[in-house]
């Protein structure tokens, strides 16, 4: 399965992509093989709806953390080749792969799940191992360590895609508990109506501390520590710029640099995941039309942005501003830019 969103809302309200086709072991295609042809058709229709929520009603059984080795030749994460995830697929280099237990069609089927952050959507690879009828003696369960075989909370090392993969189950988790609730039978009402007040005076009790931390905390230091702009050189500027994005909350920020750069001076992505390309102009005097034709005409094709910003120390002529508002390319003249740098003004990408 192939997407093109890029959108961060999938991050918080998509269960995820299955990567491919689901695929099985030998051992499950023995198990299917074993079923009548209907059961077989009716269990592979089953799992091929399941693709859309994989994890969902599921029991873990199993779950780690992989991960990778960072290239910086490549600027992409190797990942441990047994995953068969590939080079350049994985956007933090961590993986988590999950065994887990779900009835489908009638039949429990276990599979593995290696799930990762790609593209800013989170891609599942998914391989059946096994299928058998409730109640039947299961292969996997029997080789399973007896000990505790699920991660407590606080077991994961943290990093962006595991916060994101967080976020996104207890959104998920909510969204169920709420359709839950709203589907009980008139009967169950007052009972419902008791857990919901607690669950509401729970949910506003954690977001009431939530709020006093972010009160104590002390106010981050203004970025703003270069006075003039041309003290800067070049290079220096393009690098105050990704300072910028970082003091914004972006990761991943580079400066390519250099002749090859195709406009390209930042790139960087907003916390929500959005591709952020910028070029910067330290001039002191007007950026005209065919210089920002210049920049419309790689910024999206080849570099693909969500957000193209054009930077610069000095202001841009009115047609190429009437340009860059039909092509969608984000403005930061002079004064724009000083109220970012002074903490005045959100990024432009807020």
């Amino acid at each position: 399965m192939v997407t093109t969103e890029r959108q961060v809302s999938m991050l918080f309200r998509h269960p995820g992509y299955v990567s491919g086709f689901i695929q099985l072991r030998p051992e499950a295609e023995q198990d299917l093989a074993k079923l009548p042809k209907s059961r077989r058709e009716e269990w592979e229709a089953a799992i091929e709806a399941a693709e859309n929520d994989i994890l969902h009603d599921t029991v873990e059984l199993t779950r780690e953390e992989h991960r990778g080795t960072y290239d910086p030749k490549w600027q992409s994460w190797k990942m441990p080749v047994e995953l068969g995830i590939g080079i350049s697929a994985v956007e933090d280099g961590v993986a988590t792969v999950r065994l887990v237990q779900r009835r489908v069609a009638g039949f429990e089927t276990i599979y593995q799940v290696v799930s990762y952050l790609s593209g800013a959507s989170i891609r599942h690879q998914v391989t059946v191992g096994e299928v058998v009828a409730t109640g039947e003696r299961s292969r996997i369960h029997a080789s399973l360590p007896q000990q505790r075989t699920t991660a407590a909370p606080g077991d994961a090392a943290y990093s962006f895609g595991a916060y994101v993969r967080l976020l996104g189950e207890v959104e998920a988790s909510c969204h169920d508990l709420v359709a839950k609730y709203r589907t009980v039978n008139a009967e169950q009402h007052e009972a419902s109506y008791r857990e919901l007040r607690q669950l509401a005076a729970f949910l506003a009790e954690q977001t009431r501390l939530l709020e006093k931390k972010a009160a104590a905390s002390p106010a981050k230091p203004k970025f703003r520590a270069v006075k003039d702009w041309f003290d800067l050189t070049p290079s220096e500027f393009e690098q105050a710029i990704a300072d910028l994005c970082r003091e914004g909350g972006c990761y991943r920020v580079e400066t390519p640099g250099g002749a090859g750069d195709l406009g390209a001076d930042v790139i960087a992505y907003t916390p929500e995941g959005r591709k952020v390309v910028i070029q910067c102009k330290q001039y002191r005097g007007k950026v005209s039309s065919p210089e920002m034709q210049k920049f419309a005409g790689t910024v999206f094709s080849v570099h693909q942005a969500d957000i193209a910003l054009m930077v610069t120390t000095g202001f841009v002529t009115g047609p190429a501003a009437a340009y860059a508002s039909v092509i969608g390319i984000q403005i930061v003249d002079s004064n724009v830019l000083r109220r970012w740098a002074d903490g005045i003004d959100q990024p432009p990408w807020k």
